[in-house]
């Protein structure tokens, strides 16, 4: 309680004496304030706060690159109080001030601007808080970032483009991560365990008459669980784990349930580059189960590039959805 009374103490000098520490301390200090925090377990303990206390380090860091002195400070400032609240375990989100474009010169990006708000005020509402945490906080640090630099009489372009697409990009993850959960009926969405659709549909089945269920068996069970992939990668996002490891239990507790797993891409680039990705996309989660213990005879794989769309390959956002793996579940002929 000592060290952490002092990260207090430390926060409202700051703040009340913004203009009298040095820079070069106030970048050091904020160091050792977040690997103090982490120390104390703030990652586990409050993970949105713990993420934003090291944006609002990194926003300070651009600033201060750019010789906005006060600026940085500003940000450090907000390092040194979110880093206690971390420490303490808070659990509610921080209030944040949504921009609006009438008191400020926004210029050509008020119309990016009104979708980010959007897009935020959606997540603010909904669950992104307990589903999309890490994801959440970034986003709402470099909206704070672009708030600051709008305020500017003049504005740095660079760094307002910076701020804009990285405040947009973390908050389109915690929308795809929210969108998971809230299909598959994560715990973090429903309060209540993790139950996958497979499971559902045996539940459903088991009291059935025998011969109905023998013609179940040679049906494929679709799982509504996706796993999506960044822009020309193959590599399984670590949002994505939890998930995975459910696909792995429900596979480990039903031997006769076998998967086919498909990969797909957006529309960016040539046919053949696409199917290849795709199918690597595929083979990724497949070692994935393999390595959990998920036999490879009950895996297969299969790559459809630039087809099979599920969203308009016109923006980011639908972009990113089609960039994706989806689950066939079958039934294990023989068992």
């Amino acid at each position: 309680m000592k060290k952490l009374s002092l990260i207090a103490v430390f926060s409202i000098l700051a703040v009340t004496q913004a203009q009298d520490f040095r820079l070069s301390e106030g970048v050091t200090e904020a160091q050792r304030v977040i690997e103090f925090a982490y120390r104390q377990g703030a990652k586990e303990k409050s993970p949105y706060h713990f993420e934003k206390a090291k944006t609002y380090r990194d926003t300070a860091y651009e600033l201060a690159s750019n010789q906005d002195d006060a600026g940085a400070k500003v940000f450090l400032i907000k390092v040194f109080s979110t880093s206690s609240k971390a420490v303490e375990g808070e659990q509610k989100a921080q209030d944040i001030t949504f921009i609006n474009c009438t008191e400020v010169k926004c210029g050509n990006m008020a119309q990016d601007i009104s979708r980010l708000n959007s897009l935020l005020l959606e997540l603010r509402k909904d669950k992104a808080l307990s589903c999309a945490p890490l994801e959440l906080a970034r986003a709402e640090a470099n909206y704070e970032g672009l708030s600051y630099e709008l305020s500017k009489s003049t504005p740095n372009r660079t760094i307002l483009t910076n701020l804009y697409n990285k405040a947009y990009q973390f908050a389109l993850y915690a929308s795809e991560k929210l969108r998971t959960a809230k299909e598959n009926s994560l715990e973090c969405y429903t309060g209540k365990p993790f139950l996958p659709e497979v499971e559902k549909v045996q539940e459903q089945t088991a009291e059935k008459p025998q011969e109905e269920h023998e013609k179940i068996q040679g049906e494929p069970l679709k799982v509504t669980a996706r796993v999506h992939f960044d822009f020309n990668k193959a590599t399984i996002k670590k949002e994505y784990i939890p998930l995975l490891n459910e696909v792995v239990k429900v596979l480990k507790e039903n031997p006769n349930v076998g998967v086919r797993i498909e990969g797909y891409t957006d529309d960016i680039g040539s046919k053949a580059y696409n199917d290849k990705l795709a199918l690597k996309r595929a083979m990724a989660v497949r070692d994935y189960l393999i390595k959990a213990g998920i036999p490879k005879e009950r895996i297969e794989v299969v790559g459809f590039g630039k087809e099979r769309y599920i969203a308009s390959n016109e923006t980011p956002m639908g972009r990113f959805t089609n960039r994706r793996v989806e689950f066939i579940v079958l039934q294990v002929p023989g068992q």
